[in-house]
């Protein structure tokens, strides 16, 4: 019995059967759902798929038309979400434990005897791990925000886990300018707060880009993704206060 002839999802080709002849995508692409995050978190552990820069390129570049077409369909040229925070968090820690031995090095020859001093708190070693484990708070704030457009709660997931994914690389920036601003100033301080505003920035960009064609008006969808950046912010930098990884946000200065 033949298949009956269907449209690729992600190059619009007609074909029959269960692939597509033209670019190679599944003829079954599942809807985003609880259900695709099971198959996809086990896929992610034991398959390394291509299109890792690809994805890695597109997120930083055109972030809301990276999503959008993930979302829509267009999966071949993509890293699958959980494989994809999985190694830029992985990346992310090993990079930190580098710089830290550097900084320690570094202090200690300049300072013969004494040590810098560690934060011995968990979260801070890994915070890759607490960034992953705020995903579905995260994706509930978004998607309650932005409940009028067409993305479910799962969708929303699927969306913060890309974005978790790039926060990682900002912690990456960040450990490198510490890094750099030790070498050159000698200080060891990091401004979490600015890390957070710029990521915010970046977080208002993919969004932004994934559902202005759905805006009528432009005035309103800024506005909304402003108070909704403001509480991902405080969610962050309440989880970081609490984890111990920063001093809290609350407290006075002394």
């Amino acid at each position: 019995m033949k298949r009956a002839a269907i449209t690729c999802k992600n190059c619009g080709h007609r074909y029959q059967g269960k692939y597509c002849p033209e670019c190679g995508q599944s003829a079954n692409v599942d809807k985003i759902d609880f259900h695709y995050f099971l198959h996809d978190i086990p896929h992610s552990v034991f398959h390394v798929d291509r299109g890792f820069f690809y994805t890695l390129r597109h997120l930083i570049s055109r972030p809301g038309k990276a999503l959008n077409d993930y979302l829509s369909g267009k999966r071949v040229k993509h890293f699958r979400p959980f494989a994809f925070v999985v190694i830029m968090s992985t990346l992310s820690t090993l990079f930190a434990k580098v710089v830290n031995y550097l900084l320690q090095v570094r202090y200690e020859t300049q300072n013969p005897g004494a040590s810098i001093e560690i934060n011995h708190s968990f979260f801070a070693h890994y915070p890759s791990l607490l960034i992953f484990l705020l995903i579905p708070l995260l994706s509930l704030v978004t998607w309650v925000f932005l409940i009028k457009n067409k993305y479910n709660y799962w969708e929303h997931f699927l969306i913060n886990t890309y974005l978790a994914a790039y926060l990682n690389v900002f912690l990456i920036f960040v450990n490198f300018y510490q890094l750099l601003k030790f070498y050159v100033l000698g200080s060891l301080s990091v401004n979490y707060t600015m890390f957070m505003v710029l990521f915010m920035c970046y977080y208002g960009y993919a969004f932004g880009g994934l559902i202005r064609k759905n805006q009528a008006s432009i005035f309103k969808m800024i506005l909304v993704l402003l108070i909704m950046n403001c509480m991902l912010a405080l969610i962050y930098l309440t989880a970081f206060s609490l984890t111990g990884m920063m001093t809290p946000w609350w407290s006075a200065p002394a």
